[in-house]
């Protein structure tokens, strides 16, 4: 709910939620649906599912665009990158220089300080802070209230991690 209170507060439409559980048939009044790619096939999806393998799981056989959600109350510096599928909630500021891969979720206050890499499918939990040039693997959880320093380099957790590459020009 909470990606969606993001997607609303932007003035966009929250169209319809994808869930395999068959006994949800609606979410405030949105209706829920098993995935299926005639289903709203020109709505952008986001994955609002918070564990990183089974986000990147799911992104794997989805066939619908992809879009990125800024809350209105987060800062996001110009030139900072954010990767399709990526959610940005309120609170956080992502300083300039920064790429945040696809399908990343930087829940609220958290601080991404210049420069920072953040690798796909990463989590970075409520009131942390990622210092300046630190390179962040794809899959990983950064936990509530938690400090990286400023140039650290946290290895990825999936296996086979291919750098990110991004055309910045």
């Amino acid at each position: 709910m909470v990606i969606g209170d993001a997607i609303k507060l932007n003035d966009d439409l929250v169209l319809t939620y994808f869930d395999d559980n068959q006994n949800l048939s609606a979410i405030n009044g949105i209706p829920v649906f098993s995935y299926h790619e005639s289903i709203e096939q020109h709505a952008k999806l986001i994955i609002g599912v918070g564990n990183n393998e089974i986000r990147r799981n799911i992104s794997k056989y989805i066939v619908h665009e992809c879009g990125i959600v800024v809350h209105p109350k987060a800062i996001v510096a110009a030139d900072v990158v954010i990767g399709e599928g990526s959610v940005i909630l309120a609170g956080a500021v992502i300083q300039s220089g920064a790429i945040i891969g696809k399908h990343v979720v930087i829940n609220a206050n958290v601080t991404v300080d210049h420069d920072v890499v953040i690798g796909d499918f990463c989590s970075v939990y409520p009131n942390s802070y990622i210092g300046g040039g630190a390179k962040i693997g794809k899959g990983v959880n950064i936990e509530a209230c938690s400090s990286v320093a400023r140039l650290t380099e946290v290895p990825s957790i999936f296996e086979n991690d291919e750098v990110m590459a991004l055309d910045l020009y």
